[in-house]
This record gives C-alpha cells, sequence and structure tokens, in this order.
C-alpha cells in the first residue's frame, strides 16, 4: 500500500509540475506620455473575439513568465524582443483570472504601424495571429474594468483609436475580464503609488 501511495504522489507532482509549466499566459504592453497610459492591443486576425493584449498557451516546458514573454514576442510579429520582455517581468507576480497569468511590461513606443508591418522571423501562424495594432489609451479603459464585465457583451472602442479597416471594433470581453482583475488587486503599476 505504502508503495501504491508513493507512485500516487509521484504522479500527482509531475502532473502538477507540468500543468503549471504549461500554464496560459500573456502580457499587456504600455508606455507613458503626457500623463496618460497606452496600451498596445491587437485585433485577432479572421476572428471576432476582438481588441486585446497578447497571451495563450504555453510550449512544452515554458514556465509562466517564459510563457508571456514567448507570447508578447510572437503576437507582435517580432517587433519587441523576447528576451527584453522577459527582463521586464521578471520577478513579477502575475494577476491571475483562473488559469490565466497576465503580466504588464513598459516598452518604448514604436508606431502601431510599425508593428503591423514589422518582417516576422517566419511566416507561422504564431507571427501572424493579429491583424491589426492600435495604442488604446487606458482612460478609455479604465470605466470598462471599474465594474464587472460581461463576458457575452461588446465593449466598444472608439473608432478614432482603431486603424483603417479593422475587422472589429469592440474589447476582447476575456481580456476585459483580465485587466478587471488587475483593478481589483491593484496590480496595475501604472496606478501604483
Amino acid at each position: 500500500m505504502t508503495r501504491n501511495l508513493a507512485w500516487t504522489a509521484l504522479i500527482l507532482i509531475a502532473t502538477c509540475a507540468t500543468a503549471a509549466a504549461e500554464q496560459a499566459a500573456g502580457m499587456v504592453l504600455y508606455f507613458q506620455s503626457g500623463g496618460e497610459t497606452y496600451l498596445l492591443l491587437a485585433e485577432h486576425r479572421g476572428s471576432k473575439r476582438g481588441w486585446a493584449g497578447f497571451g495563450g498557451g504555453a510550449r512544452e516546458g515554458e514556465t509562466v513568465p517564459q510563457n508571456a514573454a514567448h507570447k508578447g514576442y510572437e503576437e507582435t510579429r517580432g517587433a519587441f524582443n523576447q528576451a527584453d520582455l522577459m527582463k521586464k517581468i521578471e520577478g513579477q507576480e502575475p494577476v491571475m483570472d483562473g488559469t490565466f497569468a497576465s503580466y504588464f511590461a513598459q516598452v518604448d513606443f514604436v508606431p502601431a504601424a510599425h508593428v503591423r508591418n514589422y518582417p516576422p522571423p517566419d511566416t507561422t501562424d504564431a507571427f501572424l495571429e493579429r491583424g491589426a495594432f492600435a495604442w488604446i489609451p487606458y482612460s478609455l479603459v479604465k470605466p470598462l474594468v471599474e465594474k464587472d464585465i460581461d463576458r457575452k457583451k461588446k465593449y466598444i472602442i472608439d473608432p478614432t483609436y482603431l486603424p483603417a479597416g479593422s475587422e472589429t471594433n469592440w474589447f476582447w470581453p476575456i481580456w476585459l475580464g483580465n485587466m478587471r482583475k488587475a483593478v481589483l488587486k491593484d496590480a496595475l503599476p501604472w496606478q501604483k503609488k
């Protein structure tokens, strides 16, 4: 009986370690200027999800922060260096929304058109998942995330901030839910005192 318990414990430990290492994660890239915080958001190409930060499932063997950094790198077509993103979130406690881990990284301003037109290192779906990019002022997001998010509702974005030819004009409600968790945990770095 003791031997079976030991094997069961080992299997549980291995399963938990693998699940933690392959956990979905992402990041919000932002810069600050003139008293405003701007979030780099992107539209999911060929999808009706809407606009959001970057993230998704991990590669086998990745840590949660490594996953967030690689997603930030891939989903910006390589415009932001993965190693630099990793340094920016080093030691940061992620905001958890269910099993999704969110990180925040302050970056230098790069025009959204530059990100969209950045030549990706390869043409796999990972680098081409996002279609359009825009810097959205946090002041547009703030009133939405100060209340509970209805994940079935479309939260419309002021078209002034969206590039021509966008497929959608709303925030992805799942992403807004992630941001709401960050507000509730007082984890938005630009609001910390």
